[in-house]
């Protein structure tokens, strides 16, 4: 018997063939990341699409933006039927490093007057209006790429509130709530934003609080208000991980204890929340984003395509109809008032 399975081995093995695969090379294409909202200016990012399977190294980061667009413009039709537009124009390092504190290059308004006013009174930026439909054009090695996106108007929430969250063992962790009122005369597509103004922790080199915010926006949700269309209820906005789905918590006052027994005052996070409304497209984009992000890795998952809404490229440009609020967590707080951030906190 073991002679007869050692020959079928050997058979075995003596048919096996080492295969090849030539994968395709992804064709380069544009792809863009703008966005405009009421009361800030429109700004674009472009970067060169990359194969699934291309090498990642030291130079890919810088190697992927467009510094060299022919022109990026962005119009709407005013009410006696004329194009009022604004060209867009890379910003200097040395401005977007201290306006934005962004690694990345940034196309926006060029005039540093209205910049200034912008930094000195934001969320008055009179070009950017609810209602309006906003139209992207972008020229770019010998390529037109456009879209349009529409402003909706901003539907605020009723109350926001911070409180312990109820299945935590440490104190500090908290949750921040919220009751919304749906519109039912419309539909409502929601996109939901959250970032991190401060967020301390103690240094294992100093031993003393650092404040580590947010770098950028991260995603809650997006969904319409097809279950909820009419109705008032009552939600919560969980900190979103690094990648994968939002589940993390909040983070109120505390003293760090280390293995020394030395502990150190830690304050309460501060929370920039960001409640929008969007359009259809934008809505198609951003819900199949949240999707993907929330597989987390998983090599079984679905693969999900991005439906964006840039006619011969790829990527989104969107109009946010918003709504803001700044929340220290702080259990028992209440939040009534909105926010107008600063331009560096909208991205």
């Amino acid at each position: 018997m073991k002679k007869y399975l050692l020959i079928l081995s050997l058979f075995i093995f003596s048919c096996e063939e080492e295969i090849t695969l030539e994968l395709p090379s992804s064709n380069n294409q544009l792809v863009v990341e703008g966005a405009i909202e009421s009361g800030y200016p429109p700004y674009v990012i472009l970067t060169k699409n990359q194969g699934y399977f291309d090498e990642i190294n030291e130079s890919t980061f810088s190697d992927i933006f467009v510094k060299d667009a022919d022109s990026v413009v962005v119009w709407y039709v005013n009410d006696s039927g004329e194009k009022e537009i604004k060209e867009l124009k890379l910003i200097p390092e040395i401005i977007s490093d201290s306006l934005l504190s962004s690694d990345f290059p940034v196309y926006t308004i060029n005039d540093i007057n209205e910049l200034i006013n912008i930094i000195e009174d934001p969320g008055n930026y009179t070009f950017s209006a609810p209602g309006r439909t906003y139209f992207l054009e972008i020229h770019w090695n010998n390529n037109i790429y456009s879209s349009s996106t529409t402003i909706p108007t901003p539907t605020p929430l009723d109350c926001l509130w911070v409180e312990k969250n109820e299945t935590a063992e440490k104190e500090h962790k908290c949750d921040i709530r919220a009751i919304y009122s749906d519109d039912g005369s419309i539909q409502n597509n929601i996109l939901i934003k959250t970032k991190r103004l401060e967020h301390w922790r103690k240094d294992s080199l100093t031993g003393s609080a650092v404040n580590e915010p947010d770098d950028m926006m991260k995603i809650v949700d997006a969904g319409s208000d097809v279950l909820i269309n009419g109705e008032s209820f009552e939600t919560y906005f969980p900190r979103p991980s690094e990648n994968g789905f939002p589940t993390g918590k909040w983070a109120a006052e505390r003293f760090s204890v280390d293995e020394n027994n030395d502990s150190i005052f830690l304050p309460n996070d501060v929370v920039l929340v960001k409640f929008c409304q969007i359009d259809e497209p934008s809505l198609k984009f951003w819900r199949s984003l949240v999707r993907q992000s929330s597989t987390n890795g998983n090599p079984f998952a679905e693969p999900t395509n991005l439906v964006g809404n840039i006619n011969n490229g790829l990527g989104i440009w969107t109009g946010y109809g918003s709504v803001y609020y700044q929340i220290p967590i702080i259990k028992g707080t209440v939040i009534f008032e909105q926010n107008k951030p600063e331009i560096i906190d909208i991205f």
